[in-house]
């Protein structure tokens, strides 16, 4: 499998200058795993919105995510990778 080069493209959305990020097309990411920085598995890309994508894992009651486009450092081999530890994923991204 070939590496994905992601780049912003919601409006020239700015990231963080060691950055070269853009993705043109977000529905790539549905459905695809998503893990912490840390490589901690988060969920499973559900819904892309404007600012963020809703990812959720368990099967039964799935714990829900809403985790900011400009949190993302990698896609590459169909994983979404990004640049916060599962703490901080667990803390400030956790919802419902």
């Amino acid at each position: 499998m070939k590496a994905l080069n992601i780049y912003f493209d919601d409006n020239d959305m700015t990231m963080g200058s060691d950055r070269n990020i853009k993705i043109t097309d977000w529905q790539e990411l549905v459905n695809k795993p998503v893990y912490t920085i840390d490589g901690k598995d988060v969920g499973i890309v559900r819904t892309v919105e404007p600012e963020n994508l809703i990812v959720d894992s368990g099967p039964i009651t799935p714990d829900k995510y809403l985790v900011p486009k400009s949190s993302i450092i990698r896609f590459e081999r169909g994983i979404v990778t990004l640049d916060k530890d599962s703490k901080f994923v667990e803390e400030n991204y956790k919802f419902e």
